[in-house]
């Protein structure tokens, strides 16, 4: 989750409510010399922050002061969020804050955001976790002990299909086969689900960067870019197939 110009910004002020004390065009600078100040010193960024009246504003301004402080000061980063009144402002401080600390503990005060801010920073936490070239099998004992950790249930889907999306997204060729020495079969097919996923994504961009090779023999894999080649595997000659009728090469 990354910050943007808060909508307040981009409206009249006669259209966004009752200006604050001294003025809206007063709290907009007041926002903006906050913001300056986050790259070199979150903590006055944080008390400019505080003089920002306007909601809006000032949550937006709260939770990007929360962020740049975290890596250094997590008990001051969280303090700034808990400060924060209840609602999609404070949910979104706590996402943030353990986004960049890496804590998926903190993620249950996300509220609205708890469990994608569970995923994102389990997802982040894989390129540590597993070991570059890690096969479906071999990652398998890993995640089964470090997904509880991260506050999932074992048998939760979602993030045993990131953590496959990140082993298969490292394969040159794509082999969905590797999937099926996965011991659990539920893991296993979630794998191979996980694969055509990410077999899609690799024809998406294939399609928007106009490298796939339509003048290619589409029964030669070997004439497809490296990025697109995969082991053979009828489910994944099926979705080449449809999607070279539907979208690639219509």
């Amino acid at each position: 989750m990354t910050a943007s110009l808060p909508r307040l910004l981009l409206c009249w002020p006669a259209a966004c409510g009752t200006p604050a004390p001294g003025g809206l065009s007063g709290d907009v600078q007041r926002y903006a010399d906050a913001v300056a100040l986050l790259p070199d010193d979150p903590r006055a960024a944080a008390a400019g922050c505080d003089a920002v009246v306007e909601s809006e504003l000032h949550g937006d301004c709260m939770v990007q002061a929360a962020a740049a402080m975290a890596p250094s000061d997590a008990a001051r980063a969280s303090a700034l969020c808990t400060s924060l009144d209840g609602g999609l402002h404070r949910d979104e401080c706590w996402f943030r804050v353990a986004e960049v600390r890496g804590d998926s503990a903190l993620c249950g005060q996300a509220g609205a955001f708890a469990d994608d801010c569970r995923l994102h920073v389990f997802s982040h936490a894989l390129r540590a976790l597993l070991p570059p070239g890690v096969s479906p099998a071999s990652a398998e004992p890993l995640l089964a002990t470090a997904i509880p950790g991260h506050g999932f249930t074992e048998d939760d889907p979602r993030p045993w299909s990131a953590a496959f999306r990140w082993v298969l997204g490292g394969q040159r060729p794509l082999d969905p086969a590797t999937c099926d020495a996965v011991a659990e079969s539920s893991r296993a097919e979630a794998c191979r689900q996980t694969a055509l996923a990410v077999y899609s994504d690799r024809l998406n961009h294939a399609r928007d960067t106009g490298r796939f090779p339509c003048d290619a023999d589409p029964g030669d894999l070997d004439a497809l870019p490296e990025s697109l080649r995969f082991a053979e595997d009828p489910a994944l000659r099926a979705l080449l197939e449809a999607r070279r009728a539907q979208d690639l090469c219509p």
